[in-house]
């Protein structure tokens, strides 16, 4: 029965160094998908700011600009949305391992339940016998 509930502490114990590496994962996921989006704000405040531009001289090189922005936005935007697939996934991964942590966690507990139950079952079977053991031969 030991082997069984040290079995089951490592067990959990792995479980939980799964989930907290896949969840190590995920943040980094998160955090490259916000470093693409603030990239792609601040790309749009440069297509404002480059639109709004109404020196002559700026002119020929305005449409040239817009559509350079306009294709890198797309780039971003395809970026983005391979980013939020794969933190979906991700997260699918992440969220399997917290179940296969709680399952190995319950396990765990079932096992030290059944054993404080059977060691309380000992001690009163001991407590009866002792107490047989104490009554004179007279009462039996």
């Amino acid at each position: 029965m030991a082997d069984r509930k040290k079995t089951y502490a490592l067990l959990a114990r792995l479980h939980k160094q799964e989930m907290e590496a896949q969840s190590v994962v995920l943040s980094s996921m998160q955090d490259e998908a916000d470093r693409l989006t603030r990239e792609r704000s601040a790309l749009e405040e440069s297509r404002r700011a480059g639109a709004s531009v109404t020196m002559i001289e700026a002119m020929p090189y305005r449409g040239r600009f817009l559509n350079a922005v306009r294709q890198e936005n797309q780039r971003l935007s395809g970026l983005i949305a391979d980013a939020e697939n794969k933190i979906g996934v991700q997260r699918d991964k992440v969220l399997n391992a917290y179940r296969e942590l709680r399952s190995a966690e319950q396990l765990d507990g079932s096992i030290k339940a059944v054993q404080a139950e059977a060691e309380q079952e000992a001690a009163q079977a001991d407590a009866d016998e002792m107490v047989l053991l104490r009554r004179p031969a007279a009462y039996l």
